[in-house]
């Protein structure tokens, strides 16, 4: 249980500013050891504030680094994340490092995407593959028991934290960590979206955690081991994935597997819209038309993401689907030529693009997104009215 925060303004806004110099002075640095005690000076500081509840500290000085400082800001952002998701933990009297796995998968369905407790034998097989494949010999595992969407999981550093430790105090015990789904916020509904497995790995202190960073062995084991193990995962959550289409990702530490699927989300996504329009609604790509527009939080950032309203050529004023990019720190041009090729090579060739930024805005009855249409407008997706539903066929 995270304990209250009985801090003082005056001592919160002294670690915030004292976390923000910190991190200055390591963005100036031109040495490795001078990095080296900043970071440790860093390092320190971050997990005294996860380790007592007080991570605002930590917000406030992202918060102050941003708009001033961006290398520093990115310096002080990484180290609160691998604090965040890696720590000491002792067991049997011995100090261990562990580390918070997380495990992406993206799915689409015609039905409610799955998430929901796992079975037992299926967590005790996600171990066993994160023992034959990643994990270096004789580390301990433990894996969540939920199946977990991009809503449920853990937001802050210090939610992080939690659930990390939470995983390894699980591996010390029986490698099962039993997660009540009540407790979590429900998903939202969407077409296509990323689903997670939560796991831990735990090794004696100082020792390798993966087996491809032993001395002797070739790093780029790791290819073959990733591959491996995400073939036998797609297996595994089979069972648990029923009524979808869904592609296990490369696990990696929490953050790094978060942004991995979040990136990889994109274009799925617009290959699933395509696909759901084709399956049930026998709607060809060659007869759809795809519409992009950049869309704008003006009291936020310049532009925080880009819609893509799909339309039939014959009724181009109907948005039947539309798909989500987010902009990931990318340049918007970049993302404006990356979402022309997806959509040529799921076989949309005709395009129309906004120059005129939109206000980036939801429906207000079900609080899902608008889309563009070719003549300028942001529309709520309505299904084709004149097509027939066709019959549902298994996904997989």
């Amino acid at each position: 249980m995270r304990r209250s925060r009985y801090i003082s303004r005056a001592r919160h806004h002294a670690d915030a500013d004292t976390l923000a110099k910190l991190a200055r002075r390591m963005s100036e640095s031109g040495t490795r050891i001078e990095d080296q005690l900043w970071e440790r000076r860093l390092v320190e500081l971050i997990n005294d504030r996860l380790s007592r509840g007080f991570e605002e500290a930590i917000d406030a000085a992202l918060d102050d680094l941003s708009p001033t400082n961006p290398r520093a800001y990115d310096d002080l952002a990484d180290l609160a994340e691998s604090c965040a998701e890696s720590n000491a933990v002792e067991i049997d009297g011995k100090p261990h490092d562990g580390l918070l796995l997380a495990l992406p998968i993206l799915a689409w369905s015609r039905y409610k995407l799955p998430a929901h407790t796992l079975a037992p034998a299926i967590v005790d097989n996600i171990a066993v593959q994160i023992g034959a494949h990643l994990a270096d010999r004789g580390a301990r595992i433990a894996v969540s028991d939920m199946l977990y969407s991009i809503d449920q999981l853990p937001e802050s550093f210090g939610e992080v934290r939690d659930t990390a430790e939470a995983l390894f105090e699980a591996a010390a015990q029986d490698g099962r960590l039993k997660v009540d789904p009540k407790s979590l916020r429900e998903p939202v509904a969407m077409l296509a979206d990323s689903r997670y497995v939560l796991a831990a790995i735990v090794v004696p202190q100082g020792a390798p955690l993966y087996h491809w960073q032993q001395t002797g062995v070739d790093p780029d084991a790791k290819t073959a081991a990733m591959e491996a193990f995400c073939e036998q995962l797609s297996g595994i959550l089979t069972p648990a994935m029923t009524g979808c289409r869904f592609r296990a990702l490369a696990p990696n530490a929490f953050h790094a597997a978060l942004r991995l699927g979040d990136r990889e989300l994109r274009d799925f996504s617009l290959e699933a819209a395509v696909s759901f329009l084709k399956l049930t609604y026998d709607i060809a790509a060659s007869s759809l038309q795809a519409t992009i527009a950049a869309y704008e939080d003006k009291r936020d950032q310049p532009t925080a993401e880009m819609r893509i309203g799909i339309s039939r050529i014959a009724d181009d004023d109907v948005v039947i689907e539309g798909v989500v990019w987010p902009l990931l720190g990318d340049d918007e041009e970049k993302s404006l030529e990356e979402i022309e090729a997806a959509l040529k090579r799921l076989g949309i060739h005709k395009v129309v693009t906004h120059s005129h930024r939109f206000p980036l805005e939801y429906c207000d009855d079900c609080g899902a997104p608008v889309f563009p249409n070719p003549s300028g407008h942001s529309v709520h997706t309505e299904p084709p009215e004149d097509a027939n539903e066709q019959p549902v066929s298994p996904l997989h």
